[in-house]
């Protein structure tokens, strides 16, 4: 779960470096505020409403005409690994790697590290 937990700071970093575009290509909602809040106050109400605005990125993209970010899918996965909810982890995986091809070993990885914990 170790690898997990960097890979999550790592999707982190890159978001809120990603969001700080004023005219991204990416819909990112209310990311970088739920992910502060629950890196700041990491309560079970954090991370259901961090997962909530996962949930709403994806589901919002495409009304919005912008592109699911990278990093959202995977991140998505390593929650519902976490969770132990292995069939959706794999299905969010799948996602992330199917839109983002260049992540396709790092995302390996994240699922072999999953594979280990479980």
């Amino acid at each position: 779960m170790n690898l997990i937990k960097k890979a999550a700071i790592i999707v982190v970093a890159l978001g809120l470096t990603a969001c700080q575009a004023t005219n991204s290509i990416y819909y990112w909602g209310d990311y970088s505020d739920s992910a502060y809040k629950l890196k700041n106050t990491p309560t079970d109400e954090t991370l259901a409403k961090h997962k909530a605005s996962l949930l709403n990125i994806v589901t919002n993209a495409q009304q919005k005409n912008k592109k699911i970010p990278p990093g959202i899918y995977a991140e998505l996965a390593m929650l519902e690994a976490e969770a132990r909810n292995v069939d959706l982890a794999l299905q969010y995986f799948g996602k992330e790697k199917e839109l983002f091809p260049e992540s396709t070993k790092i995302v390996d990885m994240m699922i072999s590290s999953m594979n280990k914990d479980v």
